[in-house]
């Protein structure tokens, strides 16, 4: 009777040995969530160079395999980390042209704030730094973000060609116009070496200023 209950004990704990190390796929979900939060506030803390998977897997409390499983080095770790943050700036984008009742006046200005939010916003603009600082050593990061660009203003390219096809704006080259909008909105550098705007009220006065020069020249010709 005692060998017998041993042998349930152990069962019992073998089995809870083997959940532990099989985590349901809710579980996986909450543990990748975990190390890749610990990942982007090591990386902004401490910088590309002195952040270890090691002490990422510390800090998020996983195992270092379970960040292994999923990433081969400390680099497709932070691609992962900047796409995820462009993945956010994209969805920021989103969200401005589901609303399509507006005039254009209104959906340009709403799209250069918008721009300018998803650029400035703490966490993305301290990422955006990390690259530039990292483009010297690492050159295919800040090449791999870039290359991000075009997938966070495919909303935009869509809104000035439909746009254009309507003959509401003149905007015969939606992806470069994209372009030159966000390089606008974002203010080039300025906003990578200064404070951000204070507020509504100067984000407004900004995003109107670059609308009202973008119109004069993305108007419609009067025959057309």
């Amino acid at each position: 009777m005692e060998h017998n209950e041993e042998s349930i004990e152990h069962t019992e704990s073998s089995t809870k040995r083997r959940s532990r190390g099989r985590p349901s796929p809710e579980q996986a979900a909450a543990l990748r969530e975990s190390f890749l939060a610990a990942a982007l506030e090591s990386f902004l803390e401490k910088g590309y160079s002195a952040t270890s998977i090691e002490a990422i897997a510390r800090e998020a409390g996983v195992a270092k395999i379970t960040i292994y499983r999923q990433f081969d080095n400390k680099e497709a770790l932070f691609r992962e980390v900047a796409h995820r943050a462009v993945s956010n700036a994209r969805e920021t984008m989103q969200n401005t042209l589901v609303h399509r009742g507006s005039d254009e006046r209104q959906t340009l200005t709403d799209l250069v704030e918008r721009m300018y939010l998803s650029a400035s916003e703490p966490k993305t603009l301290a990422l955006m730094r990390l690259v530039i600082a990292e483009a010297v050593r690492f050159p295919e990061l800040a090449k791999s973000l870039y290359a991000e660009n075009s997938y966070v203003l495919a909303p935009v390219v869509d809104y000035l060609a439909e746009a254009h096809r309507a003959g509401k704006l003149r905007v015969p080259a939606p992806e470069l116009a994209a372009v030159q909008l966000s390089t606008l909105a974002f203010g080039g550098v300025r906003f990578f070496i200064s404070k951000p705007l204070a507020g509504p009220d100067e984000r407004r006065v900004w995003a109107e200023g670059i609308v009202d020069l973008v119109l004069r020249g993305w108007a419609p010709a009067a025959n057309d």
